[in-house]
């Protein structure tokens, strides 16, 4: 088998993906600290595996968010899938970078069945599975993302499984019933993960419609129906369950339509549309320059694929995307799910071009060697200098330092006192909660107090500090009366 392995004419482009993927977020992900949003996820996860606050109303901290009495800022199934990894595995900071290291290895397993479904019947462009990898994980907010606990990571694994259930009924009718119903189920667990942007994949057949034109209208409308069967019917259970409903109801009233009316982060409802053109641009670059060298060379490119299937695929990935405009809450990782439907649209077009290179380096062994040779080094350089990256910091350095020193002293599972001033340091709050379970109030006095340094003594006379060699912050214990 290691043989076949080594003489095969693919082998070294898979393991420059395997680099790549490995290389662009391994090294960040076994470093300390992330991005705020992730950690505060993480923090939520890993106190339903504690037994603190349950799967319908998850809980982060004293205060949570937005003044609820539980966290609701996204649904909460990747809390509860996350949950059991921390009950599994312990509660290690690599826990939820173990799992968001998996999430994005099975996303490009995903990639890679559904790029053979789509060249089934074609075995030379079917082993270019690597290619559509290559084009997604170079995507910028894409690698970004798997090296971050985002829920967008989760998504898009659902996503995927229900457009690759799609996809087989839109090329064979068999059993076309339970492939939708299948299909649907995995939208309805994309929106428990992530809300309204779960739907996207509904509207599939639709898009086969307008791309590609296999299909009469009335069929693909037919089919739409049969996905959003599951959906609506599970959905619809679980709004005649009291906790459910009470819980996806505040989810969606209180938080998801307040947050769209009266919290705009951008300010033009094209920027969504603008920042995914920018993520993309190397690959329509890549993609111009490659077709200007074929003609250039007058190299014949046989396509085995049409374009209408970019076309295709391109428009599945507007659809994940394009709905975010309706809202003015708007931030680039959101349209990570999106993401791999551009990557095959792309291959799609560049694969008779790479397949046409490839037989060029395929005649000569000893260039298939050398590249062999090259590649085995690559990922053995990348995954060692990943592993050496252990014990570093990513983000937060002097905020981590001080919130190691502070575990050490505050109690866990206990409250600190910080100033009004300080409330929106988030990450402060996230590190405390995710590492010490250690939650922050305002407005009484505990027994602890956490100041920015800089920040006035005159609040904190009746705390002394303590000596410690901190950078960021200063601790405080409150003296006691004599």
């Amino acid at each position: 088998m290691i043989k076949s392995i080594i003489q095969n004419k693919q082998t070294p482009f898979w393991l420059i993906a395997f680099s790549l993927l490995i290389g662009l977020t391994l090294p960040t992900l076994i470093k300390d600290g992330m991005f705020m949003d992730a950690v505060l996820y993480t923090s939520v996860s890993h106190n339903l595996s504690m037994g603190i606050g349950s799967f319908w109303f998850p809980q982060f901290s004293l205060h949570n968010v937005a003044g609820l009495s539980s966290f609701h800022e996204q649904p909460p199934l990747v809390f509860g899938i996350q949950a059991l990894f921390f009950k599994l595995l312990g509660d290690s900071m690599y826990v939820e970078r173990f799992y968001t290291f998996l999430t994005m290895c099975i996303t490009a397993a995903l990639i890679t069945v559904l790029w053979k479904e789509i060249y089934k019947k074609d075995n030379s462009v079917r082993k270019l599975g690597w290619l559509p990898i290559v084009f997604w994980i170079t995507i910028p907010v894409c690698f970004w993302s798997y090296s971050n606990n985002m829920h967008e990571n989760t998504m898009g694994i659902f996503t995927l499984c229900s457009v690759i259930f799609i996809f087989k009924v839109l090329q064979s009718p068999k059993i076309e019933f339970i492939k939708c119903i299948l299909a649907g189920v995995f939208v309805f667990l994309a929106t428990m993960s992530k809300g309204i942007p779960g739907f996207f994949p509904i509207c599939i057949p639709v898009l086969y419609w307008m791309a590609v034109s296999r299909v009469n209208f009335s069929k693909a409308l037919k089919q739409t129906f049969l996905i959003s069967i599951a959906p609506l019917l599970l959905f619809g259970v679980l709004f005649i369950i009291p906790e459910s409903k009470e819980s996806l109801s505040i989810y969606f009233f209180k938080r998801a339509l307040q947050r769209m009316n009266e919290v705009p982060t951008v300010d033009n409802r094209f920027f969504i549309l603008m920042r995914l053109f920018m993520e993309l641009l190397p690959q329509i670059v890549l993609l111009i320059i490659l077709t200007i060298v074929s003609r250039i060379k007058k190299i014949e490119l046989r396509f085995s694929y049409s374009y209408r299937h970019f076309l295709f695929f391109s428009l599945i990935g507007l659809a994940a995307s394009a709905p975010l405009m309706l809202t003015m809450v708007q931030k680039g990782f959101y349209f990570v799910p999106s993401l791999p439907f551009f990557a095959i649209g792309f291959s799609i077009l560049i694969a008779p071009f790479i397949s046409n290179a490839l037989s060029l380096i395929n005649t000569a062994k000893f260039k298939f060697t050398l590249f062999l040779i090259f590649s085995f080094i690559l990922i053995l350089s990348v995954t060692t200098f990943a592993f050496m990256q252990k014990g570093k910091t990513s983000r937060n350095k002097e905020m981590l330092h001080d919130v190691y020193l502070f575990g050490k002293i505050i109690p866990q599972h206990s409250i600190a006192t910080i100033p009004a001033q300080m409330w929106n340091q988030w990450d402060l709050q996230c590190y405390l909660v995710r590492y010490f379970n250690i939650s922050l109030e305002t407005e009484a006095e505990g027994k602890y107090l956490i100041l920015e340094k800089g920040l006035s003594p005159e609040t904190v006379s009746k705390y002394k500090i303590l000596d410690l060699e901190t950078l960021k912050y200063n601790l405080y214990e409150k003296e006691e009366k004599k």
